[in-house]
């Protein structure tokens, strides 16, 4: 299972949209995650919606600049993005959803991953 997937946006903002697929803390992943990166931009801000690690609490979604080939935590901040990362993390998610057979998600958020509802 991969631990994330990086999804292009030039929207609100943020040049790339980091969706955690685990409830593995980032920090577990990132050194792999920063060369994925690297591979695709330079320099941008990265969005990154950590649903399956935190619930979809006021800290789901934090952005954090991306330079060197790292990603800056120095600049992290909590965030709130326009609709549309929701529906895109819905839409990859009803795709795959063996991600969220074992996850944090709560019955009622499984089920509207599975209607592809968002939330």
């Amino acid at each position: 299972m991969n631990e994330y997937i990086i999804i292009k946006t030039h929207s609100d903002g943020y040049d790339r949209l980091v969706l955690c697929l685990t409830s593995e803390s980032l920090t577990t992943y990132r050194s792999n995650l920063e060369t994925a990166l690297a591979q695709e931009i330079e320099t941008g801000k990265i969005l990154i919606d950590q649903l399956m690690v935190t619930g979809n609490g006021p800290n789901r979604y934090i952005s954090c600049e991306f330079s060197d080939g790292r990603l800056d935590f120095k600049t992290a901040q909590i965030a709130n993005p326009a609709e549309s990362f929701r529906e895109e993390t819905v839409k990859r998610l009803h795709d795959n959803h063996l991600y969220i057979e074992n996850s944090i998600l709560t019955e009622e958020q499984r089920q509207k991953v599975k209607d592809n509802i968002v939330f």
